[in-house]
């Protein structure tokens, strides 16, 4: 190819498709072998060439398949808009001159503007150098951030977010660019206020492999240290009923009939130091957990499953927690010998494996002064035990238990023992929320279509709300009222308004509670059975003139508020 050969080419018009407005003025470009020394980088997103070695070997074996794209800016003098790694490859071959595609009559920042698109669809840039570019746009071509959301960047919270990275200690941009770190990792950093925060925080979460959002909740917490608190208003407790929930004591569930449940599916409390289980001794523990359990088997028909998510204590301190030396409690074999005597046989074992939150931190853990032989295992599974109690139970429809059956795919999925279930990482309102995934698969695999389901350990409600949505009936029992608001939320039970908590006056309150004693009087033959405004008028009469002061008081503060 020599340097006059000319080839015209139509120009792409819509190089980016975000972006109405053409970068070119001319329809042809010209294709040249132009002089390297001709060939400026002059604000190009890209400055980490990467594999160069590997680039060369394939020019050298199958010669360069790509020309540059370059834009004429005066005489013998081209701006790279694309290919500066094969500029740089065939640098270092020693060619004099390289294939170029010229396009002419765009002005820099046009052709800064081209520079990003194309390599960004090839998705060659890092955060970082994304970071620089948004910058030299605003500061050498005087775009503001709107008007960048304009040129297809994205919004402007978005444009923000990049920006902050250039914030960043310059080794913490260079762990970004070498893929040590995203840039979601980066801007969580960039909340830490000196560079030393920041690379102290950044090799942290190296070393601790953290993903961007475990970073962001560490640095968050981090930041809040010192910061006066608002004082916690404690919220009252809801009034009202929710539907299948029992907020009492388990221990007597007297509300339901013997025989009457198809499945118990809980978490009794393990005795671990949670919050409502504090002061709380072992065997204590123990004796109410067997209570339950007794009235579990009372309510459980024959036949029926009962699935327990039972954990083991890893750190027991003996049966009044005070011994010095810890050890480990076994306690499904405990479980399984008080339930036999109910005729309640453990069948099977779910090992519900949870995603290893210490693995990540091992390296760190690990070091010179740690002993040989003292190693402790990680604990990052839970058994579920399942237990079934003798006989057959009553079958429903055959409709039903086409319905109810699982799939497939389903029983290829679940019937090996060993689930790895994420845990619930976000625990509002209550320390110990199950996930909707296990209780999924347990009620699903247990029980039919209209089957009862019951938790006697409700807790944060899972169990009652996923039998629910399998068109179960879910019943729970929590004797804690302080999780009832997480219960409600959870159930999508909405709150009653003060308004309608208190929609009985004092007059109608006053004629209910006289009507019910007449109701009573009446049912004993009383004489004085007659409507209450006859039997007490002076009383009526006082309460009504007190209503109507009141309404008149509040409705001259009204017009005061309004005015």
């Amino acid at each position: 190819m020599t340097n006059s050969q000319n080839i015209e080419t139509r120009a792409s018009v819509n190089i980016n498709p975000n972006n109405d407005t053409p970068f070119i003025k001319e329809d042809s470009m010209k294709l040249e072998n132009l002089p390297i020394s001709t060939l400026v980088v002059n604000y190009h997103p890209r400055n980490m060439l990467g594999d160069i070695e590997s680039l060369q070997g394939s020019i050298k074996r199958d010669g360069l398949q790509e020309p540059l794209l370059v834009n004429e800016v005066a005489e013998n003098q081209y701006i790279v808009i694309d290919g500066v790694r094969r500029l740089s490859a065939v640098q270092e071959f020693g060619w004099q001159s390289v294939p170029c595609l010229i396009k002419k009559g765009m002005d820099a920042s046009d052709a800064a503007h081209l520079s990003y698109v194309k390599n960004t669809e090839r998705n060659s840039l890092t955060p970082i150098e994304i970071a620089h570019h948004l910058k030299a746009m605003m500061d050498e071509f005087g775009y503001t951030q709107s008007e960048l959301e304009l040129k297809g960047y994205g919004s402007k919270a978005k444009i923000s977010g990049q920006l902050k990275l250039l914030e960043l200690a310059e080794s913490v941009q260079t762990q970004i660019q070498e893929d040590e770190l995203t840039a979601a990792h980066g801007r969580a950093l960039a909340k830490l206020k000196t560079n030393k925060e920041q690379e102290r925080m950044a090799k942290q979460v190296i070393d601790g492999d953290m993903t961007a959002k475990r970073a962001e909740i560490r640095i968050d917490r981090y930041l809040e240290k010192g910061k006066d608190k608002p004082a916690e208003t404690k919220q009252p407790l809801p009034s009202q009923d929710i539907p299948g929930v029992y907020i009492k004591d388990s221990r007597d569930m007297s509300e339901l009939p013997n025989k009457s449940v198809h499945m118990v599916l809980s978490s009794p409390p393990y005795n671990i130091g949670m919050e409502f289980e504090k002061g709380v001794p072992f065997d204590e523990n123990l004796d109410m957990v067997k209570g339950v359990l007794k009235e579990c088997a009372r309510v459980l028909v024959p036949g029926g499953i009962m699935a327990l998510n039972i954990d083991d204590i890893l750190n027991f301190k003996g049966r009044k927690g005070k011994n010095d030396i810890t050890q480990m409690q076994l306690m499904g074999h405990i479980y399984q010998s008080y339930l036999r005597k109910y005729n309640i046989r453990l069948t099977d074992m779910i090992i519900w494996k949870k995603p290893t939150a210490w693995r990540k931190k091992l390296h760190q853990a690990y070091s010179d002064e740690l002993v040989h032989t003292t190693y402790r295992m990680i604990d990052n599974f839970e058994p579920v035990y399942i237990f079934r109690k003798k006989g057959e139970r009553d079958f429903p429809s055959e409709e039903v238990i086409l319905r109810s059956k699982l799939t497939k795919e389903e029983y290829i999925a679940w019937v090996p023992s060993v689930w790895e279930i994420d845990t619930i990482h976000k625990k509002e309102g209550h320390p110990c929320i199950w996930p909707d995934e296990l209780a999924h698969r347990l009620i699903k695999m247990f029980t039919y279509e209209g089957d009862t389901v019951l938790d006697p350990f409700l807790g944060s409600g899972t169990t009652v709300k996923v039998a629910n949505e399998l068109n179960r009936d879910g019943i729970g029992y929590e004797k804690e009222p302080q999780y009832k608001a997480v219960i409600m939320e959870r159930l999508g039970v909405e709150p009653e308004t003060p308004a309608e908590a208190a929609t009985e006056s004092m007059a109608a309150y006053a004629e209910r509670s006289l009507n019910e004693d007449a109701d009573s009087a009446e049912a004993e033959g009383s004489e004085g059975a007659k409507p209450a405004e006859l039997r007490n008028p002076d009383l009526f009469d006082y309460i009504r003139e007190h209503e109507e002061a009141v309404e008149a008081e509040e409705s001259n503060e009204a017009v005061v508020l309004e005015q």
